[in-house]
């Protein structure tokens, strides 16, 4: 060979067959020193070539450097580019170790005793692994390029630019060898070769099961949905309306309505059973006392009857009256016994009683005499008296104000007036309900009569008093089944003949209640309105005419029959156009105003 690689060389090595077996030789393990404490991390793009590798190298500042080849390991397939990189960092007073989990690659660099790691985090060492066989063809040892320089590159150099100079020629060497092959990526593949792109990629990934699975089951779902839906939408969902304006003539109505509580709802009596709300309410108002009074305590105190004359004792009932010399009147407050006169006659000693009590007949201080006041005895003669035993004490009297019945008068419409009949009337229409129709006219409040506290003649504390009235207050209304029950009947009683004629309008929407009057148990009110009376067009008639029809179809075929003066059809949903079951066709009457 000259001294340039000849161009029919191939530089990169491909393993094109499983190694065979060899002996186990032992790599020498290395010093203590190789252990890679620090180290410098240098990641191999796949671009990379086995030149801009060796630069990474020189340009690292430590000395040991740790490289990382990416999954598709490019340039270090070859184990003259694994020898120029081991040459290139020993020439460089470097050690390199590689962190791989690529066999082949281990295989290789393991041959070449070029430390291996699986991950950044472990240490680097020696595996006591086989050197790869390879192909004598594909593998070109750097002692057999016929290159003066390259053969030389095992043997320590003299000098760094000497080194330096052959790596050099080694590398031109290679790269010559890249181009001939266009292979300028050193990736084993002819660069003119298209390179897979990413839809390649994505195509060799092997599916993920579970998230086909879901997707299938969201798409299957999907789709028995929209069946479904085409079911409902074809067969079940259309439906039409077809609504009628009829010729009518407005015929009107009045009756008098007996509203009973007690009765039963008897339409042909004209008896409705009405609903009866109530509720009571009590005023209560402030007003001053203008009636005077006095007022005060009974003195009260003890006496004993003493009896100069009779010979014989005798009793005094309770309430016997005694009155001193002053006229001031008391009572006896129990039954008492007057002994009878001892001694002789010119020598009498009158009979004493023992002390019974005795209380004034009215109030006031002047009746609280004192001790040894005398007392006549109402029925007796003046030799049977009562003498005060002790003071009689307790006896008051002031003047005070009393409520009259003339302050309560004042104050009922004043009661009257202040009572919220409208916050009552809202309160007790809400209780009837949305299906009771209130009667015009039949809220009332009834009024009961008014008291005072304190009553009237009592006195009244500081001259004030209050006055309270309770109210009661009723509410009328008809439940909407009597009234149509009612109604209908009125409205029926206005056809002439049944057979062409029927009712469309019985007048419920417009109904008037009139001369409401309450009785002593019931209530009675005139309940009137207008009907409308039209032919009679039978609706079965026209579902059987307008089954597959479009909607002008129908419009011409029924407006056609007589007594209908205008015809709206209406489809639904949007997208129907006819309805062909009977079932799915509703006929609705309007009057025409």
């Amino acid at each position: 060979m000259s001294s340039k690689l000849d161009k029919s060389t191939k530089v990169n090595v491909k393993v094109t067959s499983t190694p065979k077996p060899q002996p186990k030789v032992s790599a020498p393990k290395a010093p203590a020193t190789d252990q890679l404490q620090g180290r410098d991390t240098i990641y191999i793009d796949i671009d990379d070539d086995v030149t801009s590798i060796i630069g990474k190298i020189k340009n690292s500042e430590n000395t040991v450097i740790a490289l990382v080849p990416p999954k598709r390991t490019g340039a270090l397939q070859s184990v003259v580019n694994l020898k120029l990189l081991q040459q290139a960092a020993k020439n460089n007073r470097k050690k390199i170790a590689l962190i791989t989990t690529d066999n082949v690659l281990s295989s290789m660099a393991s041959a070449l005793s070029i430390p291996i790691a699986r991950n950044l985090t472990s240490q680097p060492k020696l595996l006591d692994v086989s050197e790869p066989e390879i192909e004598e063809d594909n593998f070109i040892d750097g002692k057999d390029i016929a290159v003066g320089d390259l053969a030389k590159m095992g043997t320590k150099p003299s000098r760094a630019a000497s080194e330096d100079k052959e790596i050099s020629a080694a590398v031109k060497a290679i790269e010559t060898d890249d181009k001939i092959n266009d292979d300028l990526d050193a990736d084993g593949e002819p660069d003119s070769k298209p390179k897979p792109t990413s839809k390649d990629k994505k195509a060799r990934v092997i599916p993920n099961f579970d998230s086909f699975r879901k997707k299938l089951m969201i798409f299957g779902g999907l789709g028995l949905a929209f069946i479904i839906f085409l079911v409902w939408a074809i067969w079940f969902a259309p439906n039409g309306t077809i609504i009628i304006s009829a010729k009518t003539t407005s015929k009107a109505y009045k009756v008098s309505v007996n509203l009973d509580p007690a009765s039963s709802t008897n339409v042909d009596k004209a008896i409705i059973q009405p609903v009866v709300k109530q509720t009571k309410k009590t005023e209560t108002v402030s007003f001053s006392a203008t009636g005077s009074k006095e007022i005060g305590d009974k003195a009260t105190g003890k006496v004993v009857i003493y009896n100069k004359y009779s010979l014989s004792s005798f009793t005094l009932p309770a309430g016997t009256v005694i009155a001193t010399t002053s006229g001031l009147q008391y009572t006896l407050s129990s039954s008492v016994v007057v002994p009878s006169v001892t001694g002789t006659l010119y020598n009498p000693h009158p009979g004493a009683s023992s002390p019974v009590a005795a209380t004034a007949s009215n109030i006031g201080e002047n009746y609280n005499v004192e001790s040894g006041t005398n007392f006549s005895i109402s029925g007796q003669n003046s030799n049977v008296y009562a003498v005060a035993k002790g003071d009689f004490t307790g006896g008051t009297k002031e003047t005070v104000k009393v409520v009259q019945q003339s302050d309560l008068d004042a104050v009922v419409d004043r009661l009257k007036e202040q009572a919220d009949s409208d916050s009552v009337k809202a309160d007790l229409t809400s209780q009837m309900g949305s299906n009771v129709t209130i009667v015009t006219d039949s809220f009332t409040a009834s009024y009961a009569d008014a008291t005072s506290k304190p009553a009237i003649g009592e006195p009244a504390s500081s001259g004030s008093a209050t006055a309270t009235m309770e109210i009661t207050y009723t509410m009328i209304g008809v439940t909407t089944s009597d009234l149509e029950a009612l109604v209908d009947s009125q409205s029926r009683a206005l056809i002439d003949d049944e057979s062409s004629q029927k009712v469309y309008d019985n007048g419920l929407k417009n109904l008037k209640f009139t001369s409401f009057a309450p009785g002593d148990a019931n209530y009675t009110v005139v309940i009137s309105s207008n009907a409308k009376i039209g032919p009679t067009i039978d609706v079965a008639h026209i579902k059987e005419r307008a089954v597959g029809k479009r909607s002008g179809e129908i419009v011409s075929d029924i407006e056609s029959i007589a007594g209908v003066s205008n015809v709206q059809v209406k489809f639904s949903p949007f997208w129907v156009g006819s309805v062909s079951d009977q079932s799915k066709l509703k006929v609705e009457f309007t009057v025409d105003e």
